[in-house]
């Protein structure tokens, strides 16, 4: 499994190919590379890994990353959902289709997270 400074040095590897494959000799563009690897932030971040939580009133998994609660749901009606916590419920989040699209909503949101505490930058 690659390090993130191996992912970053990969990135700049690449641009630096790049370039030189270009016959283009020249410095490489700190803010290009700069923005190259945070763009290649979020797949860099590992997925929520997800525990079963199932109870009488819906089916749902769980996850903790940096001291939020993820759920991912689906109620008795069948429609899926998620939220996250600290101490209090965040409102829902619905969303189409199920379980596995609840768990990638909530994961987006938690990759979105991780690379605006790196970044500084909200989408």
């Amino acid at each position: 499994m690659k390090t993130l400074r191996d992912k970053i040095a990969d990135i700049i590897d690449r641009e630096t190919n790049a370039r030189l494959m270009q016959d283009e000799i020249d410095i490489l563009n700190g803010h290009e590379v700069a923005q190259s690897i945070i763009a290649a932030l979020p797949d860099m971040v590992p997925p929520l890994v997800w525990d079963e939580n199932p109870d009488e009133i819906k089916y749902s998994v769980t996850a903790n990353a940096f001291g939020l609660t993820y759920e991912a749901s689906i109620d008795s009606a069948g429609d899926a959902y998620w939220q996250f916590w600290r101490d209090v419920s965040r409102p829902i989040v619905v969303v189409t289709g199920g379980l596995s699209e609840a768990k990638a909503a909530a994961n987006a949101h938690h990759a979105a997270a991780v690379v605006a505490a790196i970044t500084g930058e909200t989408t």
